[in-house]
């Protein structure tokens, strides 16, 4: 197995309230992985936790095997938020793809380079001298992973990436996450919505109270999710739960 990223018995404390207890799971390189659970099971913070944005009260982070300063990750994993609105910060959309590359130092052929590669991967071509304001919520979260994208990252960590969208949005963004994963990227979806694409994912984690309490494949495990308040249809079967099959 070649790991991407690996959490090794995590555990974040803060004000005295114990949020993550003891976790440890792997992303392998190339993988599509979900993480479900209840609110306040501890899932976001894990996620910042492997960003780079919070710091954990014990245990290790490792990239590509090796342990990895928050310094290294925050270059090396990207993180979407559940608020596309809070990544985007300049007028055009290609203009917020650059921003990231712009500020590591990057010359103006590189920028360019990698701005016109993660509209291309995006499907953003023709939104390149739009106004954010004017996209609709799945091109604004499309956006948001494009930024992430131009920066060249090994792990792309999603929160809620569907929360606030209507059918067609979502389903931009279920293509473009499976675009993503087809190319090679690895990649990490922390959702309630899971009958929305837990079928193009390899690896399921499920969050409670802090620890990671069901981990495996998704096709065995995704029937479980109801007992951790995750909701999914009652005639679903596996290879149903998917919007793209038609």
């Amino acid at each position: 197995m070649d790991s991407a990223l690996s959490v090794e018995n995590l555990s974040l404390t803060i004000n005295g309230k114990s949020i993550i207890d003891d976790v440890s799971l792997t992303l392998e390189r190339g993988s599509f992985s979900a993480l479900c659970g209840r609110n306040g099971a501890g899932k976001s913070q894990l996620l910042r936790c492997m960003k780079g944005l919070r710091k954990p009260t014990s245990g290790r982070i490792l990239l590509n095997g090796e342990a990895a300063e928050a310094k290294e990750r925050m270059k090396k994993v990207a993180l979407v938020f559940q608020s596309a609105e809070m990544q985007i910060v300049s007028q055009s959309v290609e203009k917020d793809i650059a921003f990231g590359p712009e500020n590591l130092g990057f010359g103006r052929d590189e920028v360019r380079r990698r701005v016109d590669e993660a509209l291309s991967l995006m499907g953003l071509e023709d939104k390149a001298k739009q106004r954010p304001q004017t996209l609709s919520g799945g091109e604004l979260r499309k956006t948001a992973i494009a930024g992430v994208l131009a920066m060249k990252p090994d792990v792309i960590l999603l929160d809620e990436p569907f929360a606030n969208l209507d059918y067609p949005s979502t389903l931009t963004v279920i293509k473009a996450l499976v675009s993503l994963h087809e190319k090679g990227y690895t990649i990490l979806v922390v959702s309630h919505e899971a009958e929305k694409f837990l079928a193009h994912t390899d690896m399921l984690y499920v969050m409670e109270k802090g620890r990671i309490a069901e981990a495996g494949l998704s096709s065995v495990l995704y029937n479980r999710l109801p007992s951790f308040d995750v909701y999914l249809p009652r005639e679903a079967v596996f290879r149903e739960l998917s919007w793209l099959n038609a």
